[in-house]
């Protein structure tokens, strides 16, 4: 009887088993969760100042930035989002992080010489900015400011101002400025500087006789002539 009883307490095991097996799984373990995807936290500019800075118009072939979780590990196969400012313009409008969650994109500066800035973002909370600084290029044209076709009183002396700028306009500092006088007439100077407004100034003097003067202004391959009188 005992026995009889063992075997029909087993079979109601089994069944149960069976039963809740077919409805269930009847797993006797717990199938381990995927980890969690790491999330971004950061976003870190990581371009050398040194390549920040360059001619207008010119292109940092590399500027980078790395996404971070917040544990301070990176993150890939994140999207970022570039927006050039200033007139400026990028490569590429979206780069993915890779395996170091770094994102690199080429940046142009825009053609007036300032600071430009670039902004690197993650969905819509998360970015930085980059601030480069776009200089004036070669100086390609110089320009009269002030001092062409005045009078000067006989043994008085005037200046004579101009300007030197780049191809879309920069005042462009620190260039030498040759001037020659083809009349008559005396200059102060040989050579001046052009200033951070980029204008550099001579002084006429003019001689003490009626006279024409003509005096030419050089930088490079750039000229500009003035035209006085004296009286």
């Amino acid at each position: 009887m005992l026995l009889t009883t063992s075997r029909t307490m087993a079979r109601a095991v089994l069944f149960a088993c069976t039963v809740t097996f077919a409805m269930t799984g009847c797993s006797t373990s717990n199938t381990p969760s995927a980890p969690a995807a790491p999330v971004a936290a950061r976003i870190v500019n990581m371009t050398s100042a040194v390549q920040l800075v360059g001619p207008v118009a010119s292109t940092v072939p590399g500027v980078s930035v790395q996404v971070l979780d917040a544990n301070g590990a990176p993150v890939g196969g994140v999207t970022v989002t570039w927006t050039a400012f200033d007139g400026g313009s990028v490569s590429n409008a979206t780069a993915t992080t890779n395996g170091q969650g770094m994102a690199t994109v080429a940046w142009t500066f825009g053609t007036i010489a300032e600071a430009d800035s670039l902004q690197a973002s993650v969905g819509t909370d998360l970015s930085t900015y980059i601030v480069g600084t776009a200089q004036a290029g070669p100086v390609t044209q110089l320009v009269v400011v002030s001092g062409d076709q005045q009078t000067i009183a006989e043994g008085a002396s005037a200046s004579l101002v101009v300007k030197a700028v780049d191809q879309y306009g920069n005042a462009v500092s620190g260039v030498a400025i040759a001037w020659t006088d083809q009349g008559g007439g005396l200059l102060s100077s040989a050579t001046t500087l052009t200033d951070d407004t980029g204008q550099a100034t001579v002084m006429l003097t003019a001689d003490l006789s009626p006279e024409q003067y003509v005096v030419v202004a050089q930088a490079s391959t750039a000229t500009v002539t003035f035209v006085d009188y004296s009286n």
